[in-house]
């Protein structure tokens, strides 16, 4: 079997390599990495990439359609987000702590 190509970390969270390849990572702290593993940066990428596939427009099933073709996770998705407007669930930053 062949192996794919395995780029380092720095690689794979540095905005210029993601812009280049159209990714949906975003630096919004602006310490040079759009890291999945920052919450800011997490919760920004994420949404880039639901608007980008038809959130902004209101499309919020299909967009989340199109990040997971599961029907069973489509479908709780806008449950977590009820809960959270509620105030329910509260969001932890480990990194501010």
């Amino acid at each position: 079997m062949e192996k794919g190509i395995l780029l380092p970390d720095s690689r794979l969270t540095d905005p210029a390599v993601i812009a280049k390849y159209r990714g949906y990572g975003i630096d919004v702290n602006e310490d040079g990495k759009a890291d999945p593993m920052d919450l800011e940066d997490a919760i920004y990428s994420a949404a880039n990439y639901l608007a980008a596939n038809d959130a902004a427009e209101g499309k919020i099933r299909d967009a989340v359609f199109a990040y997971n073709h599961a029907d069973w996770y489509v479908e709780e998705v806008p449950g977590f987000l009820i809960v959270y407007y509620r105030g329910q669930v509260s969001i932890r930053n480990d990194k501010t702590q």
